[in-house]
C-alpha cells in the first residue's frame, strides 16, 4: 500500500488570513503589504533551523530599518504560530479516513523548531507515522534531497508515494523523482486526486 505524504501549511491548516497577518503587521508597526515582503526574506533559512527565532526575527526589522532589539520575540513567536493554527476540517476528514482504512501517513513541513514541535503535540498528528521537518532534517523543499531522505526512512521507493502540497514548485520536485503528485487546492479536489490515485 501506497504512503500519503502530507503537507502542512495550506494543506492541514489554512493559509494566514487579513486577520492573523494585520496583528503580526500591526504589533511591527508596518504595512502588511510591506510585512510579508519581509516575512518570506530569510524564512527558508528559519526553515532549516540556519537561523534560529531571534536570528530571524532581528533580519525582518533589520531589513525594515529598525533595531533588531525592539522586537518582542515571544509576542512575534506566538503570533507566528497562532497564524498557521487555523486547520481545515476537510483535509481531516480524509485523514481521519484514510487512517480508517490503515493507509500509512507522513508529515513533511518546511517548519521551524517552533512550529515542529507545536504540531507534535497537536492530537491530530498522532495519525502520523512519522512526522519530517525541515528545521529537523537542515533541508526544505523543494530540495530533491529532502523527498529522498524522506522516501529512504520510510523504506519505500518514491514510487510507492504520493505527495500532497499546495505548492506547485513542491509537487514538481517531488514527481521528477517518481513520487505521485497532488496539488491541493481544497479537500474536495484532494479527495478527487487521492480515488484516482489510491482509491480512498
Amino acid at each position: 500500500m501506497k504512503w500519503v505524504l502530507f503537507d502542512f501549511g495550506g494543506v492541514i491548516c489554512d493559509p494566514p488570513g487579513p486577520r492573523e497577518a494585520a496583528a503580526l503587521s500591526g504589533l511591527i508597526g508596518v504595512r502588511e503589504e510591506r510585512f510579508w515582503e519581509v516575512y518570506w526574506q530569510g524564512r527558508l533559512d528559519y526553515d532549516m533551523a540556519a537561523v534560529d527565532a531571534a536570528g530571524f526575527w532581528g533580519g525582518v526589522y533589520t531589513r525594515l530599518g529598525r533595531a533588531a532589539g525592539d522586537a518582542p520575540l515571544d509576542e512575534l513567536i506566538a503570533l507566528d504560530l497562532k497564524m498557521w493554527s487555523y486547520l481545515n476540517s476537510g483535509t481531516l476528514d480524509i485523514l481521519r479516513e484514510l487512517e480508517r482504512r490503515a493507509v500509512p501517513l507522513a508529515l513533511l513541513s518546511n517548519a521551524p523548531l517552533e512550529m515542529a514541535r507545536l504540531i507534535d503535540e497537536q492530537p491530530w498528528a498522532a495519525v502520523f507515522s512519522h512526522r519530517f521537518f525541515s528545521a529537523d532534517m537542515r533541508r526544505a523543499k523543494p530540495d530533491p534531497a529532502i523527498y529522498q531522505e524522506v522516501c529512504e526512512r520510510l523504506g519505500v521507493s518514491p514510487g510507492d508515494v504520493v505527495f500532497v502540497d499546495d505548492r506547485a514548485d513542491n509537487v514538481e520536485a517531488a514527481t521528477a523523482l517518481g513520487i505521485s503528485g497532488a496539488l491541493f487546492t481544497d479537500a474536495a479536489r484532494l479527495r478527487a486526486d487521492l480515488e484516482h490515485l489510491m482509491p480512498i
